[in-house]
């Protein structure tokens, strides 16, 4: 007996009283071959049929599960096969009640009888070498079965985005949390090989880290995005959900590069605007003081425009192109800085340039980045009192009234969000 002829196209939907808010299907599908169908459930009652298709090409494969299984692990799932809600789930409950008048046990239907579901979709995941096996471990988290190995955090992460499609996070969260998966996925990451992560398995980490809800990971890895600068780009929505982070966390970390940046150049501008000042900066009280300060200018500039870092420009017409922001790795940026050599106009005038005072600072911003990523948490619970994108900036922020906080991160946060979007900063000690 062949699976029951069960149609969902949209010209039967109405009849029938299906959703078509629901992207899925049911169909005669021509089980013949039996030993193609994975057995998740072996005594199930369901075959589900999960169809996928990514640029040129189309895969499906074919599980038998437990309708009941499903129905509690799965929200989707739950409304999909509910009894009177859609038609699909009332002729998959009219197929078993005919196989139940005809076998003792569903157990003991074959797969070839089992009505049949088809589902189009499981999200935008990565191209894998096998949708069968992806799926298959999903469907074992939610039939309550242990995968036989770690998964490699790309299968964790397109697992997350499976379980996303069909509603299931909590249980998926539950698994990895109850069996620390994560936890062992640290274990075996040396310090070496995580420092040398490629930017796709950076995101990787960090989507997992979004919809498991894990704090460590999530402000690690986010925090690296920005400082690497791998923010900021045109989501191509063909392309796997970790290039395109939900919750506006791509828009988040985009914003906090830019201030980043921008903190770090107001450092330049500001020593640039002391020396030309009127100001003395030589303190030693020579006759030649003032011809320090304007060497020390001189050489200020010389040494941030040969770095990259300025670029000078005629004021009476603006005929240049917008320049690109910084697209590198901060940290390379701050050590560019750094070697501002100690310039001195004659050996009497030592200590009169701007290295011994940009050095702290540079040291106070390299401090604060590894904590410029989102809190979780904070992140979850009190979104707009947190994000930065969303903030009023600080009309002016003091480096005197300055004190990096470690612990108690709900003013360290308030701290940095006002160092790194404050309107103006002065950098006076």
């Amino acid at each position: 007996m062949a699976a029951a002829a069960l149609d969902s196209s949209p010209q039967n939907s109405a009849s029938t009283g299906r959703s078509s808010a629901v992207d899925s299907a049911l169909g005669s599908l021509a089980l013949e071959d039996e030993s193609s169908i994975m057995p998740i459930a072996a005594h199930g009652d369901l075959v589900l049929r999960i169809k996928h298709e990514t640029i040129g090409r189309r895969v499906s494969a074919d599980f038998r599960v437990s309708t009941e299984a499903l129905k509690q692990q799965s929200r989707y799932f739950g409304r999909l096969l509910q009894v009177g809600r859609f038609g699909e789930g009332n002729e998959v409950a009219a197929r078993q009640q005919v196989l139940r008048e005809q076998y003792r046990d569903l157990a003991e239907v074959p797969s070839s009888q089992l009505p049949v579901i088809t589902v189009q979709d499981v999200g935008r995941i990565s191209r894998v070498k096998s949708l069968a096996m992806l799926c298959a471990d999903f469907l074992y988290i939610l039939h309550g079965r242990d995968l036989q190995a770690l998964p490699p955090v790309a299968n964790l992460a397109n697992l997350t985005i499976l379980a996303d499609r069909f509603d299931a996070l909590e249980v998926v969260k539950s698994y990895v949390g109850r069996k620390k998966t994560l936890r062992m996925i640290d274990g075996k990451t040396t310090a070496k090989a995580d420092g040398a992560l490629s930017e796709e398995r950076v995101r990787q980490r960090l989507l997992v880290a979004i919809m498991l809800e894990h704090p460590s990971w999530m402000e690690k890895y986010s925090s690296r995005l920005i400082v690497k600068g791998w923010v900021g780009r045109e989501a191509d929505l063909s392309s796997p959900l970790w290039w395109d982070l939900l919750s506006r966390i791509e828009e988040e970390l985009a914003y906090r590069r830019e201030c980043a940046l921008e903190t770090i150049q107001s450092l330049q501008s500001y020593f640039l605007g002391l020396y030309a000042s009127r100001e003395r900066q030589c303190k030693l009280g020579y006759d030649s003081s003032p011809q320090c300060d304007s060497f020390q200018l001189g050489e200020m500039v010389r040494f941030f425009a040969r770095a990259g870092t300025l670029k000078l420009q005629g004021g009476l017409i603006d005929n240049s192109d917008a320049t690109e922001p910084f697209p590198g790795d901060v940290t390379f940026l701050l050590d560019t800085l750094r070697q501002v050599p100690e310039y001195q106009i004659d050996r009497h005038h030592s200590h009169c340039g701007i290295r011994t005072r940009l050095l702290p600072l540079l040291d106070l911003v390299a401090q604060c980045l590894p904590y410029i990523g989102v809190c979780a948490p904070c992140w979850a619970d009190a979104r707009f009192q947190y994000a930065w994108i969303d903030a009023k900036k600080p009309l002016l922020w003091k480096r005197q009234d300055f004190v990096f906080r470690v612990h108690g991160h709900g003013d360290r946060h308030a701290d940095l969000r006002a160092m790194f979007t404050a309107a103006e900063r002065d950098w006076g000690s």
